[in-house]
């Protein structure tokens, strides 16, 4: 039998002292744990990561590359960790965090450099450059061939051997092999986790010196949120420009060397397969920028060698490589350019000579003389053919070729063989296209890349304006288009005489859509009207709202661009069209937004079709405004040159692409209240600040900040390209009929007419009343503010800038274009 005592207090005391010291050592044990395990995956892991590691011992194999998906597009790149390579690490310094580095205001760097034979057999001397010259510089990619990555990793251990303090990571990034050079480089540039990257080639920065280099390497703060750097490429005529001068300028893309922000860096997406990635990369860049170029010229490039251009010219459809023109360097003159038949400097020789075909129909060949002998003036090549039964007599040395009409294709093609130029960059035709054996369908496949314009034979008494566009405008005439945007409520009449103008004008064979923007309150009438409404030219969209939005949204919500190759003509229902109206945007379009660069401007903002005969915005109210009075009076030498204003026309004008997005993210971010409340004066002492229902109020504040300007024509007695009915609506009122009629005279303008035609000329349009029967360059235009007083643009870009500032306690300028957001100082 066994017998249990009771314990004793003592014994009880001594078990439960047990049990709380076991208690709190599973407690401490289980924190120190924890605490382990949250250091080693938030910490270690993230250091290691970071890291550069060699193998130890070095193994002589490596494992294959993996496709890292990024999107659902497989990426032949992946970092070589010390994980894969059973490494240790040589490099041991802290992490920089991305964060802080933003908030501090600190820039990062990554550089990523290809390793080619010619980077391999330089690569000390590349990596001390990078990491010496730049305090920057976070991390080095070095994208490495297969072949190349025993001896890359060899020499980088050889370099880490002999630093002490080396603090800059670098890692490997194998180079898959169906990947050229540009789209690895890209695509490493996509993983990297700084703010900006530095994309390199074979020549790394062995070019570079000076200002270049500091640019390059971060060591002077970036002007500009776009890629940077010495060498760029542009379009000229038939081909391209290679853009590495000592004077800071633009270019359609960049190529390497450039910095750029790791923003910018597009998805794989962008790149379609056997597409120049550097072009893609500029257009990438210009599109997400609203800006007409893809990167800044450094403008201190000394290197006299134009072998990178070769390297990276875009190929035609044909497969060719373009023609190349190369600008020189500022220590280079006329007298050291070697003459060649690829390379002319567009400085000596501005409009480069092209090559035109003209296809013209029977008894046609006079309407186009102007045009085809105004190019041979200018020193292009133009080659005549001429259907049978057609006089070939041209004032100009123009070669002329008579071509026999015949229904088979066949003995068509065997007629021009021998006689086409190796080259064409234009072709201009008259005859019919739907017919199989018109020699025009042998000309577009032989020539797929030029330039086809086909005018019909009813519009080519109405083109004496197509004879005074450059080379490269005509060349450029399909590039724009142009969209009509159509705004209507109850008012049938009115919308009936609109659209008949519409029909009734000359498109020169172009197609344009029209949308047209029906109010919730429509009638039935005007409903039916625009279901049935036939239009010969293009698509129609009928858009109706199902909540009354009032004029405001109606005319904001009627065009949204969807490229910066893409215009809203804005045509509320009350407005009448020119039947040349369309030429006169055409040629105005083509001159200041395709022509020479020293004729396009990110200011300008769109074209007026309506003449100014009143200036509204003038504390003391409406007054009479006559532009060629003004002019003569203040000694200007054309009075009747078209001007620039500030102020928006909203009877008929284009507006463009990038200013039209800006305006839609200023309006809602004004709107909302959440810079300045709704009641805020913008824009001091103009009387548009009591139109708080219209959306011209908020253009104009835009404008103001901006210092944008507008084109508008200036015909003698205000002739004009659209006028106003200013019929009863949102913005006129039942009044009066004297009132009314006497108000309606101050608006109302008398349209320019198509001139009765001569059979066997096209007679002047009136369109070239200008000054020199042309177009004036930019820097000719007078500039007026929204008083309607002769000023320049530097004064009103500063009088925006000033009261930006004012406004918003922003010291910094604006430097983005076109970005609302930054104009406000909103994050």
């Amino acid at each position: 039998m066994v017998f249990s005592q009771p314990s004793s207090p003592v014994l009880k005391a001594r078990r439960q002292s047990h049990r709380l010291y076991s208690r709190a050592l599973c407690g401490l044990f289980t924190v120190v744990v924890a605490v382990w395990f949250i250091r080693y995956v938030l910490f270690d892991t993230h250091l290691d990561s970071r890291k550069f590691t060699l193998p130890a011992p070095l193994k002589a194999t490596v494992p294959p590359p993996t496709l890292v998906s990024t999107g659902g597009s497989q990426l032949g790149l992946s970092n070589v960790s010390a994980k894969d390579l059973g490494s240790t690490a040589l490099s041991s310094h802290s992490p920089r965090p991305e964060q802080q580095v933003s908030a501090s205001g600190v820039l990062s760097l990554t550089a990523v450099l290809p390793i080619t034979p010619e980077t391999l057999s330089g690569l000390d001397d590349h990596i001390r450059l990078l990491t010496r010259r730049s305090e920057a510089l976070s991390e080095i990619f070095l994208l490495t061939p297969r072949q190349y990555l025993a001896k890359t990793r060899h020499t980088i251990q050889a370099i880490l051997s002999k630093e002490e303090d080396f603090d800059v990571e670098i890692s490997i990034k194998p180079w898959a092999d169906n990947f050229e050079i540009g789209m690895a480089t890209l695509q490493a540039a996509q993983q990297v986790s700084t703010d900006w990257v530095l994309l390199l080639d074979q020549d790394v920065l062995s070019e570079s010196e000076g200002p270049d280099l500091n640019a390059l390497l971060l060591k002077t703060r970036p002007q500009t949120f776009q890629p940077v750097g010495p060498r760029g490429i542009d379009y000229h005529l038939d081909g391209i420009v290679c853009v590495a001068t000592a004077t800071p300028s633009r270019a359609a893309f960049l190529v390497p060397p450039m910095v750029l922000p790791a923003a910018l860096i597009p998805p794989t997406s962008v790149f379609t397969p056997g597409s120049h990635v550097w072009m893609a990369l500029g257009n990438h860049v210009s599109r997400a920028q609203h800006d007409l170029s893809g990167g800044s010229i450094l403008g201190s490039d000394r290197s006299s060698s134009n072998e990178w251009c070769s390297r990276y010219a875009p190929r035609g459809l044909d497969g060719n490589l373009l023609p190349m023109h190369v600008l020189p360097s500022s220590d280079q003159t006329a007298d050291t350019l070697q003459p060649s038949a690829a390379i002319v400097t567009p400085e000596i020789q501005q409009d480069v000579s092209g090559s035109m075909i003209a296809l013209v129909g029977p008894g046609k060949l006079q309407l186009l003389s102007r045009i085809i002998c105004g190019l041979c003036s200018k020193g292009h090549t133009v080659t005549v053919l001429i259907l049978e039964n057609s006089t070939s007599d041209l004032p100009c040395d123009a070669l002329v070729h008579i071509l026999p009409q015949t229904d088979a294709p066949q003995s068509s093609s065997a007629s021009l063989a021998a006689i086409l130029p190796s080259n064409v960059d234009i072709i201009l035709s008259t005859a019919d296209v739907e017919n199989p054996s018109n020699p025009l369908v042998t000309l577009v496949e032989a020539y797929p890349s030029a330039t086809h314009i086909h005018i019909p034979s009813p519009d080519l008494h109405y083109t004496d304006w197509i004879a005074t566009l450059d080379f490269a405008e005509l060349k450029n005439w399909h590039v724009p288009e142009i969209q009509l945007s159509v705004i209507t409520n109850d008012r049938p009449h009115s919308l009936l005489r609109l659209l008949s103008s519409l029909k009734n004008a000359r498109y020169f064979g172009d197609k344009l859509d029209m949308r047209i923007n029906l109010e919730q309150t429509a009638d039935p009438k005007t409903l039916r009207m625009a279901g049935e409404f036939e239009w010969d030219h293009g698509n129609v969209f009928v858009h109706h709202r199902v909540i009354h939005g009032g004029l405001l949204t109606a005319v904001v919500e009627s065009w949204y661009p969807n490229g910066n190759d893409s215009y809203g003509l804005i045509l509320e229902d009350d407005v009448e069209l020119s039947p040349l109206f369309y030429a006169y945007l055409k040629l105005a379009l083509l001159r200041y937004r395709y022509g020479k660069r020293d004729n396009r401007s990110t200011n300008l903002f769109g074209i007026s079709l309506y003449q100014q005969k009143n200036l509204e915005l003038r504390p003391e109210g409406r007054h009479l405004f006559n532009a060629r009075t003004l002019f003569q009076d203040s000694g200007l030498p054309h009075p009747n040159t078209p001007y620039l204003s500030q102020i928006p026309c909203s009877w008929g004008a284009l507006y463009f692409p990038e200013h039209w997005r800006e305006f839609h993210i200023y309006l809602g971010t004004r709107l909302s209240g959440k810079v300045w409340p709704l009641q805020q004066v913008v824009v001091p002492d103009v009387r548009s600040n009591r139109w708080t229902r219209s959306w011209k109020k908020y253009f104009i504040e835009l404008v103001f900040l901006r210092g944008y300007v507008m084109l508008y024509p200036n015909y003698a007695d205000y002739v004009s390209l659209s006028t106003n009915h200013l019929e009863i609506g949102s913005h006129v009122k039942d009044v009066p009929e004297e009132v009314y009629l006497r108000k309606k005279r101050l608006f109302n303008l008398p349209l320019m007419q198509l001139p009765a035609i001569d059979t066997e000329k096209a007679g002047p349009t009136g369109l070239l009343e200008l000054p020199d029967e042309r177009l004036p360059s930019w820097t000719s235009l007078p500039v007026l503010d929204l008083f309607g007083t002769i000023v320049d643009h530097d004064t009103i870009t500063s009088r925006g800038a000033e009261r930006r500032a004012d406004l918003t306690g922003c010291e910094e300028a604006a430097s983005q274009p076109h970005d609302a957001r930054e104009l406000l100082c909103v994050v």
